[in-house]
């Protein structure tokens, strides 16, 4: 440190120990060495703990849920009408608009997102998640009529609730106000 290393510095150190060594040291070990061959030595000789490996669930299989999950499961069950949890937005778009690239869009990100396309079941005793395949988004895309108001439209989708046992979680609707004039919900 006295040749201009700092905290930052020293935990760049211990993350790439345990990338490539699989050794899991604190920054404490590292202050505490007396110098560069103690800390060295503490490495090779894997003090601290070993790094814990991460082992990927299989997707093909019904999961175990959060805690998290757990609680907005049993709120659900509760009451499946509420729109307590609905994290609703819309966006006014002007200008020209092209709906497949939008679509695609929306697939991509669904595809990259597993909670976009999970389920919930009760099996047993246990509530379990359903990750589904990635599949493609078919936006919903409505004219709003003359003189009908859009905010009825918007509070309508808002206050639509979802089901999480049939989902999907995402739900995106498209309404043209014009040729070039659209609502993203």
């Amino acid at each position: 440190f006295e040749l201009g290393g700092h905290s930052l510095l020293a935990t760049q150190v211990i993350s790439r120990i345990r990338q490539q060594l699989d050794v899991e040291l604190s920054l404490r070990d590292l202050f505490e060495a007396r110098d560069l061959a103690a800390f060295a030595q503490a490495a090779g000789n894997g003090q601290g703990n070993a790094a814990p490996r991460f082992i990927k669930a299989d997707r093909s299989q019904p999961l175990g849920l959060s805690y998290a999950q757990q609680r907005q499961w049993f709120l659900w069950q509760l009451d499946p009408e509420s729109t307590a949890y609905i994290i609703p937005a819309a966006l006014r778009l002007s200008g020209s608009l092209d709906i497949a690239a939008l679509e695609h869009s929306f697939s991509a990100l669904i595809a990259r997102h597993e909670t976009l396309r999970t389920t919930f079941r009760q099996q047993g005793e246990q509530a379990v998640q359903i990750i589904h395949a990635p599949r493609a988004l078919t936006l919903m895309v409505e004219s709003v009529p003359a003189g009908q108001p859009l905010e009825a439209c918007v509070e309508q989708e808002m206050q639509r609730p979802f089901d999480l046992e049939k989902g999907p979680l995402l739900r995106v609707r498209l309404l043209n106000l014009a040729a070039d004039e659209h609502v993203l919900i």
